[in-house]
């Protein structure tokens, strides 16, 4: 099983060339918006389409069904049913 790891730094010698500028944009904005960073806006867009495409090629629904079902699930495990 793999682990999550979310702290960039840990992966500059695995990502793309451009991580190392876009970590310091964002530590130079640590709480707000980072600058762009030009050499990431081809993989965002690149990224972006994918995302897009699948999503208009996915046949799941639009909206979640099974919401009053959760919802009986988790009254009945509250209240020990």
């Amino acid at each position: 099983m793999g682990t999550l790891e979310a702290d960039l730094t840990r992966l500059l010698e695995y990502g793309p060339a451009y991580l190392p500028e876009l970590v310091a944009a964002k530590r130079e904005a640590e709480h707000g918006p980072a600058s762009t960073v030009a050499s990431a806006a081809d993989d965002v867009a690149r990224m972006t389409a994918r995302l897009e495409e699948e999503r208009e090629a996915s046949r799941l629904p639009e909206v979640a069904s099974a919401g009053q079902a959760l919802h009986d699930l988790v009254v009945r495990t509250r209240l020990g049913r």
